[in-house]
């Protein structure tokens, strides 16, 4: 049997990407519709959210030990983690035409396991439950503001298929 030589540090270190990568899809979405503004400030907003969950992640893996960060990672969030970046940023945004299919697109990617290997490391590396508290709902209000805030604000799927992205 294989040992496992992949490490909480290069777990971190996959999660990080896949954050910094959805901060970039959400840079780009936010060009697409640049000319609808309110589109676009809720792309950049969600943009902003994705940089703050990278950070996040940062100050976990910082206030590890190298042992901790040496430690072998769980082989199934590691394969997660993989599977997030393998999620193509110019590939998915050559299909968007239409804020529906944005729409589609980013329900995907926040239930995909980008938020799954997110939660695991904030419910296993917290210093502090109050900090696991507070990550948590950071990432339920992140996930709400899209289910819920997102088709109040901009519309329903009808409406959402006439607005054409550039």
């Amino acid at each position: 049997m294989k040992a496992n030589k992949e490490t909480v540090g290069e777990l971190f270190k996959l999660a990080i990407a896949a954050e910094r990568a959805a901060e970039e899809l959400y840079h780009r979405l936010a060009e697409k519709f640049d000319h609808r503004q309110k589109v676009a400030d809720f792309w950049n907003k969600y943009a902003a959210e994705e940089a703050g969950h990278a950070k996040w992640l940062g100050q976990l893996r910082d206030r590890l030990s190298a042992e901790e960060l040496s430690a072998p990672a769980d082989p199934i969030k590691m394969q997660e983690a993989r599977t997030a970046l393998e999620f193509s940023v110019e590939q998915r945004l050559r299909g968007v035409q239409d804020l529906e299919e944005a729409y589609q697109l980013v329900n995907e990617l926040e239930n995909s396991e980008t938020n799954a290997v997110f939660e695991f490391l904030i419910d296993n590396f917290s210093a502090d439950e109050r900090t696991q508290m507070f990550l948590r709902s950071q990432l339920k209000e992140h996930l709400a503001r899209l289910a819920v805030e997102f088709p109040m604000k901009l519309g329903g799927r009808a409406w959402r298929q006439k607005i054409k992205a550039l």
